[in-house]
């Protein structure tokens, strides 16, 4: 692989957060039907827990391993992922004619970007600060595959109940994919 395959992290994860803003105004400006609003918030929803797998899987280990007090770190992001799950978990079964669905896509837009804003502002620049640019570049590539096959939706009880490298497997991911297709 030459070095212009590669992907840094750093820009990795500066796209997912533009691409992610980008829905957020879309919906925001609330133009369309509500079938469509269902569909950009399931796809905000699904574009949330590929980010978040992968990060979990790639990312966080080596906050942990290189950043000082890196475990307080993850443990912060992770516990952000936990609260949000929740409303995740509420707009994949509401739909836009639900009392809640609104309150439940603001508080969900509100708590990403707040979320987005502590990782830009404190994970990302100690994870620059203390890799090389080839781990960088190695991460980048790494969370791109992975959001290729990670699942698209939350998963109630996956991390009670599983090991954690059981979760982030690709096979969540596929049976995602085709109940997303299959959708009506």
């Amino acid at each position: 692989m030459t070095h212009n395959d590669h992907h840094n992290v750093i820009r990795v994860l500066a796209d997912d957060y533009q691409a992610m803003e980008s829905v957020f105004e879309e919906l925001e400006s609330h133009q369309g039907p509500p079938e469509q609003r269902k569909d950009l918030a399931d796809h905000a929803l699904s574009e949330a827990v590929r980010q978040w797998t992968a990060e979990e899987r790639y990312v966080f280990p080596e906050v942990r391993k290189r950043v000082p007090d890196g475990r307080r770190l993850v443990r912060h992001e992770i516990d952000e992922h936990h609260r949000i799950d929740g409303l995740l978990k509420d707009l994949e079964v509401f739909g836009p004619e639900h009392p809640h669905f609104e309150q439940k896509l603001h508080q969900f837009i509100d708590d990403y970007r707040h979320h987005a804003q502590d990782e830009r502002l404190e994970l990302v620049p100690r994870l620059q600060e203390s890799c090389s640019e080839a781990t960088l570049d190695e991460l980048g590539d790494k969370l791109l595959r992975t959001k290729e096959t990670a699942a698209t939706r939350p998963h109630p009880l996956a991390s009670q109940t599983l090991p954690a490298s059981r979760v982030l497997e690709p096979g969540a991911g596929f049976i995602n994919r085709i109940r997303d297709s299959i959708r009506p």
